[in-house]
């Protein structure tokens, strides 16, 4: 009928690039004015000023230094949504159970403040890469990445999350846009297979979140198996509801009440289905769940006890040393680092935010927050992470580059000749966006500037 239609015809679409810039990477109009610098033109979005289109691009977005930089998330609108009904907020628990890429987990820590702690999981090896390298990339210090399969949550983290997002693997139709190929695959035994995996993954979710907590599921497919029938399964056996979803900036349709001669609760309504056809943006299912009641506590037996991990704080030794190192050298307030915890990783410093200290945590994260220093002999010196995440606090050792010929010579690493009245490391910016550090020696700086795959080109735009 209509669905199918609309569906079918997304088929050939080319959708627009969508994106969204980082705040935790410093202010967001520098970057800005950055980005247009380098001959890229873009508009935000009608009804968001956070998400912009692409209307021209000198070269592929993901070849500039303002991506490399983790300025820039692209990302498909309808991807955005999950994350954005979710609505995290600072200080909270978050479990994304299907995190990789991590497109959704990074919206999420931006929309946190970095402040709280997300437990972002996949369980295929290959992505799970992806997602610890865009944590890094955006800058996540809230952050703790797992490789566990999504069922065992519910019963290891049994109703401690305040939010939870469950992204599942799917059949994928909302993409035929650019995965045409599916139609070749796709069988009603595949979709039947999928959604036992799915409602799965959805009682382990609903098991982890707190009663009066919120979980929101999502699917990149359009199939009614999926999706409402996914979601009746948890109405019918858990302690939930739905909750209406209002995006007045976008065209959403209602969740099916019926398919074929299934009746589905009045209340799948409150659930929305995205069309490619509406916006040029992916096809896409997002149904809001409220957990109204507790369950039954999982047997002791299958609830090993949670790990005491090493974090300490500013004040702790060993790390005090390298922290007050810090303070000392860029004039950081000392009260910026309260902020965090920190863990010793061999020759590297890594913080996290201060929320884990009374999660427990239990099996070995594959990722703990994020590496911001180096440890020396007698003092520390900051990552290109930690200038990001720190910079803006930073009082002295400063360099902002006067050009963009030296912004060229300095991504690519040549040895700058630029007087500076101190030896050692300075944290180095351009036009207030901080792009890393070098080292001052001799009368020259030397670019630490972190090796990219390919030259970054700023002067030919």
């Amino acid at each position: 009928g209509a669905d199918k239609r609309l569906v079918y015809e997304q088929i050939g679409e080319k959708l627009p690039h969508t994106f969204r810039f980082n705040p935790l990477k410093g202010p967001v109009g520098a970057q800005q004015a950055f980005f247009r610098q380098q001959g890229f033109e873009f508009d935000p979005l009608e009804g968001r000023e956070d998400i912009f289109q692409i209307s021209y691009q000198p070269y592929p977005i993901g070849r500039s230094l303002t991506h490399f930089l983790g300025h820039i998330y692209v990302q498909d609108i309808a991807s955005m949504i999950p994350a954005l009904v979710l609505d995290p907020q600072p200080g909270e628990w978050v479990l994304d159970m299907s995190a990789a890429p991590g497109s959704k987990t990074t919206l999420m820590g931006i929309l946190m403040q970095n402040r709280g702690l997300i437990v972002a999981n996949d369980i295929v090896s290959k992505r799970l890469r992806a997602l610890g390298k865009n944590v890094e990339r955006i800058g996540l210090s809230n952050t703790l990445v797992y490789k566990w399969f999504g069922e065992q949550f519910g019963n290891a983290y049994f109703e401690i999350f305040d939010r939870v997002l469950l992204d599942p693997a799917c059949s994928g139709i909302g993409t035929l846009h650019k995965n045409p190929e599916i139609l070749t695959w796709w069988t009603p035994n595949h979709c039947i297979r999928m959604a036992e995996i799915q409602r799965n993954l959805l009682q382990s979710g609903i098991k982890a979140l707190r009663p009066g907590g919120t979980l929101v599921y999502s699917t990149c497919t359009l199939t009614p198996e999926e999706n409402e029938a996914v979601i009746q399964y948890a109405l019918d056996n858990f302690p939930v509801e739905l909750e209406a979803i209002e995006l007045p900036w976008m065209r959403t349709w209602p969740g099916l009440t019926s398919f074929e001669d299934q009746q589905f609760h009045p209340d799948l309504a409150r659930t929305i289905r995205l069309y490619p056809v509406d916006r040029q943006t992916e096809g896409f299912y997002v149904a809001k769940l409220r957990k109204t009641g507790a369950m039954r506590t999982p047997r002791q037996d299958k609830r090993k006890p949670p790990k005491r991990m090493p974090f300490l704080n500013h004040k702790t030794s060993p790390v005090k040393k390298y922290i007050d190192h810090l303070i000392r050298h860029f004039a950081i307030p000392e009260k910026i680092f309260k902020k965090y915890r920190y863990l010793m990783m061999k020759e590297h410093i890594s913080f996290i935010s201060k929320e884990v200290d009374d999660f427990p945590v239990y099996g070995a994260p594959v990722q703990i927050g994020l590496p911001m220093a180096k440890q020396m002999d007698h003092a520390s010196k900051l990552n290109t992470n930690g200038c990001h995440l720190l910079g803006k606090h930073v009082k002295q050792m400063t360099l902002d580059l006067p050009d963009l010929p030296t912004l060229q010579q300095y991504v690519n690493r040549e040895p700058l000749e630029i007087a500076v009245e101190e030896r050692g490391q300075y944290l180095i910016s351009y036009q207030n966006n901080i792009l890393g550090y070098g080292v001052a020696d001799k009368g020259q700086l030397k670019s630490q500037f972190p090796k990219g795959d390919w030259p970054f080109d700023v002067l030919n735009t």
